[in-house]
């Protein structure tokens, strides 16, 4: 499927998703943005995790300027880019992000809203918001807060500093650093997730974003731990480990 700057292509339980303007250094315009969160939000069924990458030489150069007013106006970009954002995250799938070239501004935004983020040896990561006079929006700080480490998101945000793929995977910018092409380890990892129980791999992941987010309940999340204690998955995956270890019962 394509839409606008977007492509998204099916390979079986894994979904790949590009965005699609190499003329362009892949800038997030607010209609590629829409787009994004509209194929985060609309997965095709059976989709069991989602690869998220780009075509050319970059991952992102970051927001749009066509798009950008100089103005108060400009809020809503941010609004359009934390809907992408939580769009990432509340898909309900482990996503990958691949990233090579330069990931800048919003990119870094959309990329920190991925559960792994595999870096190729080109890639590197800036947010240069202060010299453009900004505030980065408080509601994403407070995101990227419960994501990194102080150090990291000051050297980010007040230093504005420009990290490689080294120094990114260090900071805890990148959960994964490869010598080679990001985007076939970025599959690798999305097969390898699309393989475990689904139930189970949706619920965790919901948990650290809730807990991210302030907006844990006990009782909610005991309930579900409950539920997926006598779940179908569970019961066939305790019988299959038994099996491995030459456990047959009591």
């Amino acid at each position: 499927m394509t839409t606008g700057g977007i492509v998204s292509v099916g390979h079986g339980d894994v979904v790949e998703i590009l965005i699609d303007r190499p003329q362009r250094r892949n800038a997030l315009s607010r209609s590629v943005l829409a787009d994004l969160r509209a194929a985060f939000t609309e997965l095709p069924a059976g989709t069991r995790a989602v690869v998220l990458a780009s075509t050319g030489e970059a991952f992102s150069a970051g927001a749009d300027f066509a798009d950008l007013t100089g103005t108060s106006a400009d809020v809503d970009y941010d609004h359009d880019l934390a809907a992408a954002s939580a769009a990432i995250r509340g898909c309900g799938v482990p996503v990958v992000a691949a990233i090579g070239g330069p990931c800048v501004g919003a990119g870094v935004e959309l990329a920190l809203a991925c559960d792994a983020r595999i870096a190729g040896p080109s890639a590197w990561f800036r947010v240069p918001a202060v010299e453009l006079g900004l505030l980065y929006n408080p509601r994403s700080i407070r995101t990227l807060h419960a994501t990194l480490p102080r150090a990291t998101l000051t050297r980010l945000l007040v230093f504005a500093e420009r990290f490689d793929a080294d120094d990114a995977h260090r900071a805890g910018l990148v959960t994964h650093g490869v010598s080679g092409d990001p985007r076939d380890a970025a599959r690798t990892l999305a097969g390898a997730l699309a393989a475990l129980p689904a139930e189970a791999l949706a619920a965790t992941r919901a948990l650290l974003t809730a807990l991210d987010e302030g907006a844990y309940r006990d009782a909610d999340w005991q309930s579900t731990r409950m539920r997926l204690l006598d779940s179908p998955d569970r019961s066939r995956a305790v019988s299959d480990a038994a099996h491995r270890h030459g456990v047959t019962g009591r």
